[in-house]
């Protein structure tokens, strides 16, 4: 004892420089992990959708954009991926459906449009590669919900990209029969911001000659064509071009709402020869108007409350300019500066037939607005940095340090080489012992336990911690068979063994070697033994409790019979001929699995830890084994559910609150529990209960369950003693759109 303090002295001396070392690490891996957290700049922008649920940002880092889609009641991360964009990260939004759309260019300055539904699923529109010269923003355009950009494919042929209805379309102008290869494309002056009925792209002819082509197809995915007969300019030939065009589009597209060219710049109906009429009858005045098209029928009137817009208050309104219909949107808008309503950053997107109108203002602020409730569901940008610096990527972990380490680097390296000696020095002597009564575990395996007489006692000269080295001449009987074997042992001078003294062996018949028995040979654990495929022979009834059935179960396999107790659940019933998975666990007999779906089941079984709130015990034995029902609070991570679970245990045994035990479950089990038990909780009933097996004590059962008329799956073990019928009402924890649930309590008992 009195070298352990002498050897520790002179491993301090190995230490001193990984402990100063230790510091300036850790030090700088705090530096990197800061480094390395989300600021304002990162994130480019940020969208809204699926009724203010689900919230998308893009953060720009390592020259990728890293998305990340949020559910806003929880504030967590539910999907995360990156792509490759180009260097300025541009990105268009727009939602069609219930699902939202992005636009962005790829590295190599292609066209990219991912759809993204509300439940993380991700796919890909654009099928043929789509060049897009200069900015993503300068050759993309909206209109009525609608996105639409104009590039070129392989070969240099003029198109134009429309994402509408949920769909990308790509009309290739080579194929409007035009009088020669288009060249360039281009825009019309503000004709995607009212100055036309429809959007009109004027096109360049390589013979010099002009050709006129709608922004938007019909309902047919047709554009309209227009070809110039002479160099006129627009404005000369607008109308002609104008009726031409929409003769394939119709009508149903016109833009209806145009904005006063005069002080004080007021919302005013386009009348059917494309004039400018009748003043929006907006419920107050707005003036100095902005208006943002949302859809086939509404437009977003945006304004000031004061001819000069200095002096006024922003205020707005949203008009279907088919109904006529007038709501106000002024609630929308108090989280904006009139200053805001001129950026190109700011975008609204609606669905006709939807109450919800979504907003993203750059990556300051992104949100829902419901029109007829007036709710409001704003997420900004600072809470979208919060969720991501408390990711555990940006927190001190084990799994962050480790990358950390990884990284290398000089202070990395000269730490790793002071600290590795004097560690390697105490990981031997921590890891070690464990490996030699390993390797004795595995030597006396197959050995039997013999009682020894001391012959002989020798000191060999050799000493291990100042303790003498004896060789020992043995006698033992094996068989009827005297053998005599000489072994080596550290012994104490104090206790130094004697001729004739009697001592303990372990004897290997097969390779005829003896071994000295130690303390250590009885704390070995007895692991678990499993007895697969045993056949149920026999079922005996001994009674109820509650409303399970006691019986007792006789099992054989490979002609030994295997009796256990089992709570057997109300609607379930064990079959004779049917196999099960049992255990032997320090020579107490449980079920494992029982029937055929639940002995194959896949997946990654886990331990958890348990704490015991409640026991009912009930007055009956069978086998000498009494059942108890408990209340059992189990703990993953910070999460932790009540569980009601039934046993058997020895009748002496005493269980009381408090006491902690061990659950086993499968990992995937676990977590669909976990994740549905964040959802919507309340009281559902029993339709219809059937059953895949037992695991354990408890019974699998698949239970159906209604709530407000809709139909919900309840797929877990229950207790057997409480049970589970159709009619109960059960308090239940449940997701809308899988029409998964989970039980919560057993409300009926």
């Amino acid at each position: 004892m009195k070298r352990i303090p002498v050897i520790f002295l002179r491993y301090m001396v190995f230490f001193l420089p990984a402990i100063i070392l230790s510091v300036m690490v850790w030090n700088h891996y705090q530096e990197d992990l800061a480094d390395g957290k989300i600021k304002e700049n990162d994130v480019k922008r940020i969208f809204t959708f699926d009724e203010g649920k689900r919230v998308v940002s893009a953060v720009s880092k390592d020259q990728q954009l890293h998305y990340a889609m949020y559910d806003t009641r929880s504030a967590k991360r539910i999907k995360e991926w990156t792509i490759s964009s180009d260097p300025f990260n541009e990105i268009w939004p727009s939602i069609q459906g219930n699902n939202l759309f992005l636009a962005f260019k790829n590295k190599d300055e292609q066209l990219m449009i991912e759809k993204l539904s509300p439940n993380g699923e991700r796919k890909e529109l654009v099928q043929k590669r789509v060049q897009v010269p200069s900015f993503l923003s300068s050759n993309t355009y909206q209109w009525n919900g609608r996105l639409v950009f104009t590039g070129e494919t392989e070969g240099a042929e003029a198109v134009i990209g429309e994402l509408k209805n949920g769909q990308f379309y790509l009309h290739k102008l080579n194929q409007l029969k035009l009088p020669a290869r288009p060249v360039s494309v281009d825009a019309v002056m503000n004709s995607f911001k009212g100055q036309t009925p429809i959007p009109i792209f004027e096109v360049t002819l390589k013979n010099d000659k002009k050709a006129y082509v709608s922004g938007i197809s019909n309902q047919k995915h047709q554009l309209g064509v227009y070809v110039s007969k002479g160099d006129e300019p627009f404005s000369l030939i607008d109308d002609t071009v104008e009726q031409q065009l929409k003769k394939t589009i119709g009508s149903s597209e016109d833009f209806a709402v145009a904005v006063e060219s005069a002080y004080p710049k007021r919302a005013r109906k386009v009348t059917a020869d494309g004039g400018i009429g009748e003043v929006v009858p907006t419920p107050k005045p707005i003036y100095q108007t902005y208006v943002y098209q949302l859809n086939e029928e509404e437009v977003l009137i945006a304004g000031s409350t004061a001819k000069d817009e200095a002096k006024g208050k922003l205020t707005g309104y949203m008009y279907n300019h088919r109904t006529n219909k007038v709501t106000s949107a002024s609630k929308l808008l108090q989280s904006f500066s009139y200053e805001s309503l001129q950026r190109e950053e700011l975008s609204f997107n609606k669905n006709v037939k939807s109450d919800w109108l979504y907003y993203s203002f750059n990556k300051q602020l992104t949100g829902a607005f419901e029109t007829k409730s007036k709710e409001l569901k704003e997420f900004p940008l600072q809470k979208v940095i919060s969720i991501e610096n408390a990711s555990p990527a940006h927190q001190t972990s084990v799994d962050t340090f480790t990358q950390y380490v990884m990284k290398g680097g000089p202070l990395i390296l000269n730490w790793a080489i002071w600290i590795l000696i004097p560690l390697l020095l105490f990981v031997l002597a921590i890891f070690l012992p464990p490996i030699l009564r390993r390797v004795r575990k595995n030597k006396i395996k197959d050995s039997v336990t013999l009682e020894a007489n001391i012959v002989s006692v020798k000191e060999t000269g050799t000493y291990i911690n100042e303790q003498p080295v004896v060789s020992m001449r043995l006698q033992f009987e094996y068989e009827g068979q005297r053998i005599e074997k000489t072994v080596k042992t550290v012994v104490s001078y104090t206790q130094i063994p004697q001729p004739d003294q009697r001592i303990v062996v372990h004897y290997d018949p097969k390779k005829k070697r003896a071994m000295l028995l130690k303390e250590v040979d009885f704390s070995q654990p007895i692991q678990p033994k499993f007895i697969k495929g045993a056949v149920l022979r026999k079922i005996e009834s001994y009674g109820t409790v509650g409303r399970g059935t006691v019986l007792s179960l006789t099992f054989e396999l490979d002609q030994k019979t295997y009796i256990i107790p089992m709570i057997q659940a109300a609607g379930f019933e064990f079959t004779t001929g049917e196999k099960a998975d049992l255990v032997d666990i320090n020579g107490q007999l449980k079920m494992a699995a029982y029937g055929h779906e639940v002995r194959n089941r896949s997946g990654k079984d886990v331990t958890l830890t348990g704490t015991i709130q409640r026991v009912k015990q009930y007055p009956i034995a069978i086998h000498e084994q009494k059942p108890i029902q408990l209340d059992v609070m189990v703990s993953n991570g910070d999460e932790s559910i009540t569980k009601t679970v039934s046993q058997f245990i020895p009748d002496h045994m005493q269980i009381t609150s408090g006491t902690q035990i061990t659950i086993q479950t499968k990992k995937e089990e676990l977590e669909r529990e976990m994740d549905l038990l964040q959802e919507k909780q309340g009281s559902a009933k029993v339709t219809n209960v059937s059953f895949a097996g037992v695991i354990g004590n408890l019974p699998l059962a698949i239970i159906q369950v209604e709530r407000n008329g809709v139909l919900y799956e309840v797929k877990q073990p229950i207790d057997p003693i409480t049970s589970v019928l159709p009619g109960d009402e059960l308090w239940v924890a449940y997701h809308d759109m899988t029409r998964q649930a989970v039980i919560v309590k057993y409300a009926s008992i």
